[in-house]
């Protein structure tokens, strides 16, 4: 399901609205759910591991209006932390999806995430230009990228193999990337490109902690759309 396009992004739009709910409600105590790094936040450098690289940090701001973010602490219900690693993203690519690694970030003083990220083994992935659909911009980023509505995908090539007490050990050979990071919270004139930097950065991490780096191919600069259609 496409997070870009809507699909997914019923089921994200859920469980963050959830998290918003428990961050508020455990906002005064030393719960689980405690949105962390004190009363100014974590500048966007060092946020989601370390893995936005300057130009990110640079999109992040610009869609945001400000320079420090906070990310969650403690685990969810899953028992998966809240806080981003990539190992952990790495390591649980074929989790169900409350255990997968996901860079979920607040705005200080927010209880609604601003953008969240997560990663998940794919055995394939959508064609270029063969979506109808007229709200989505394509770009020429890993084997399939697209940037619509809520948020943004992306499919890159990376070889991984499935865990033996699940998914038969068959494994991937695609990662895909998605954010939801809906249109109507984000702000200034590049809001397509801009998230697709932050994806892609991310990304580009994810690809180097799993060994893949040089399978994914993932550039250090976006070019222009394919297409836009919308």
């Amino acid at each position: 399901m496409s997070l870009a396009v809507g699909g997914g992004a019923a089921r994200t739009a859920l469980l963050i609205a959830s998290i918003g709910v428990m961050v508020g409600a455990c906002s005064g105590d030393s719960g689980t759910h405690q949105a962390g790094e004190g009363q100014n936040g974590t500048p966007a450098a060092k946020i989601c591991d370390g893995s936005l690289d300057s130009s990110a940090v640079t999109s992040l701001q610009r869609l945001s209006g400000v320079e420090t973010f906070k990310e969650l602490t403690g685990t969810n219900e899953a028992g998966a932390p809240y806080k981003f690693s990539l190992r952990w993203a790495v390591e649980h690519l074929y989790d169900d999806y409350a255990r997968r690694g996901a860079c979920v970030v607040y705005k200080v003083g927010q209880n609604r995430p601003f953008v969240d990220i997560r990663f998940s083994a794919s055995k394939s992935h959508p064609a270029r230009g063969a979506d109808p659909n007229d709200r989505t911009v394509e770009f020429p980023v890993g084997v399939f990228s697209q940037v619509g509505p809520d948020g943004a995908d992306l499919f890159f090539r990376c070889t991984t193999a499935a865990p033996s007490s699940g998914e038969s050990g068959e494994g991937a050979d695609y990662v895909k990337a998605e954010m939801y990071a809906p249109k109507a919270a984000m702000r200034g004139n590049f809001q397509v490109r801009d998230r697709l930097v932050i994806l892609n950065s991310v990304a580009r991490a994810f690809a180097k902690a799993a060994g893949c780096a040089a399978q994914a191919q993932l550039p250090t600069r976006i070019s222009e759309a394919n297409r836009k259609t919308g």
